[in-house]
C-alpha cells in the first residue's frame, strides 16, 4: 500500500509538472506573439507569399482570442504602381476548441474602410492575378523519385480531410473599390460599401448570403447610381447581387449583377431603369443637356473590363421630352423656316441598341412629335463617341407651309400628304 501511495504521489506531481509546462508554454507563446520580432516575421512571410509589399502600423495578436491590425497596406505586385489594398482596421475573433474536430469557427471578421484598387497593365493583365504567384513559386512541391522495380510500393495514406470553416459575421464598413484601365482611366468606382454576411466553407465549397449597401457607383464618369441596396450570394468563384435596387438620375434602378473570378474577371449586368430624369443624366455625364424627359430602359451587358470588352443590348424610351439646340435640327429650322425644330417637343422617343467591339449599333431610332417624326438607324463609336446615322424626317401635312418652294423640291410627298426627306448624320 505504501508503494501504491508513493506511485500515486509521483504521478500527481508529474501531471502538475506537465500542466505547468504546457501552461507556461502557452503563456510565453502568447507573449511572443505580441513582440516586434514576431510582427517582422509575419510581414516577411506575407511579402514572400503575396509577392508584394505589406505594411501594418499596429499589430496585436492573442493566441486565445484573435488578431487586430491597424493601418494595413498591401502594395501592388511588380509591373503595377500604387497599392492593391489599404484598410484602417482588420479584426479577427475566433474560438479555439472547435479546432479539435477540424472545424474553424470565426466569430467575427471585420474590415474598416478598405480601399481596393484593381488595375490593368498594358498587357491587359489585372494586378490581383499576380498576387501570390511569387510565393507559390518560391515553395515548389518536391518531386518524388519513382520507385524501382525492386523496391516495395509504398502504401498510400488516406488524404487529410479539409478544414471546415464557419464565419459567423463578416462585416465591411465604408469600403471602396475601383477598376482602372490600362490607360489609367477609371472604369468603375464604388464608394460607401457596407456589407454584413455569414459565410461557410464546407468540403472546399464556399457559400453564404449577405446584405450590402452602396452609397454611389460611378461607371466611367458617365453613369452614376446612388443609394444601392442588394442581397448578396457568395459562391466559390462568383458573387451575385440580386435583387439590386438604387437611384439613377432621380429615377429607380432594379436588376442583378454577377461577377466571376475563376478564369479572369467576368461580369454580367441586367438592369431596368424607370422615370430617370434625362437632363440630369446628361448633366452628370458632363454631356451637353440636349434632351429632357423621363427615361424607361432595360439593358443586358457582359464584359471582362472596360467598354472595348462589353457586349450586350437594350431598349429605351423617353416620354414627354424635348430636344434642344441639336445642330442638325437648328440647320433644318433655318432652311425650312420652322422655329419649332429648335426646341422640338416630342411625345415619344425610342431607341434599340446593341454593343460589341466598342461600337453601339442603333437599328431602331424613332422620335414622334405633333409636327413631324424622325426615324432611322446607325452606329456610335464608343472610342470617340462619333455618330454615323441614316435618318428620315417626315413632316405632317401642311407643316411646311412657310417653306420656300425651292426647298420643298428636295422632299418626297407621301400618299397621306406628308413630306419626307432622308439625310445622313456623322461626326461627333
Amino acid at each position: 500500500m505504501k508503494v501504491v501511495k508513493i506511485i500515486s504521489i509521483i504521478v500527481a506531481v508529474l501531471i502538475v509538472l506537465v500542466l505547468t509546462l504546457v501552461g507556461a508554454g502557452i503563456y510565453f507563446t502568447n507573449r511572443y506573439l505580441q513582440t516586434p520580432a514576431f510582427k517582422e516575421q509575419v510581414l516577411k512571410a506575407a511579402r514572400e507569399q503575396l509577392g508584394a509589399d505589406v505594411r501594418i502600423d499596429t499589430f496585436q495578436v492573442s493566441l486565445f482570442s484573435g488578431v487586430e491590425l491597424r493601418g494595413v497596406t498591401i502594395g501592388n505586385p511588380a509591373g503595377f504602381t500604387g497599392n492593391l489594398l489599404t484598410a484602417d482596421a482588420f479584426v479577427l475573433r475566433y474560438r479555439l476548441l472547435p479546432l479539435l474536430s477540424r472545424r474553424v469557427e470565426i466569430e467575427q471578421l471585420a474590415i474598416d474602410k478598405p480601399i481596393v484598387t484593381l488595375s490593368q497593365n498594358d498587357k491587359n493583365a489585372w494586378n490581383y492575378e499576380s498576387i501570390g504567384t511569387k510565393g507559390s513559386a518560391t515553395n515548389p512541391t518536391p518531386v518524388q523519385a519513382r520507385p524501382t522495380s525492386a523496391a516495395p510500393t509504398p502504401s498510400k495514406s488516406a488524404p487529410t480531410p479539409p478544414l471546415d470553416i464557419v464565419l459567423s459575421k463578416l462585416a465591411i464598413t465604408q469600403g471602396a473599390v475601383s477598376l482602372i484601365s490600362d490607360k489609367n482611366k477609371p472604369l468603375v468606382k464604388v464608394d460607401g460599401i457596407n456589407f454584413s454576411s455569414a459565410v461557410s466553407l464546407i468540403d472546399n465549397k464556399m457559400s453564404g448570403t449577405a446584405k450590402a449597401g452602396i452609397d454611389r457607383i460611378n461607371l466611367s464618369d458617365a453613369l452614376f447610381v446612388e443609394n444601392v441596396a442588394a442581397s448578396v450570394v457568395l459562391g466559390s468563384d462568383e458573387v451575385k447581387l440580386a435583387p439590386l435596387s438604387g437611384k439613377l438620375a432621380d429615377g429607380t434602378l432594379a436588376g442583378d449583377i454577377a461577377v466571376k473570378f475563376s478564369d479572369g474577371l467576368k461580369y454580367n449586368v441586367n438592369l431596368q431603369v424607370k422615370d430617370a430624369d434625362v437632363a440630369k443624366f446628361l448633366e452628370e455625364a458632363k454631356t451637353k443637356p440636349v434632351m429632357s424627359g423621363k427615361l424607361v430602359a432595360t439593358t443586358t451587358l457582359a464584359g471582362t473590363g472596360g467598354l472595348p470588352t462589353i457586349v450586350g443590348n437594350g431598349h429605351m424610351e423617353i416620354d414627354g421630352g424635348q430636344l434642344t439646340q441639336i445642330p442638325i435640327l437648328n440647320l433644318l429650322a433655318t432652311i425650312l423656316q420652322m422655329d419649332a425644330l429648335r426646341n422640338l417637343k416630342f411625345s415619344e422617343c425610342v431607341m434599340e441598341y446593341s454593343i460589341s467591339n466598342n461600337v453601339m449599333q442603333t437599328p431602331v431610332i424613332r422620335i414622334i412629335s405633333p409636327e413631324l417624326q424622325i426615324t432611322g438607324k446607325g452606329s456610335v463609336s464608343l472610342a470617340d463617341y462619333s455618330l454615323n446615322h441614316n435618318l428620315t424626317i417626315t413632316f405632317a401635312k401642311g407643316a411646311l407651309g412657310a417653306t420656300p418652294k425651292e426647298i420643298l423640291s428636295f422632299f418626297t410627298e407621301q400618299t397621306d400628304g406628308s413630306m419626307s426627306l432622308s439625310f445622313k448624320v456623322s461626326g461627333p
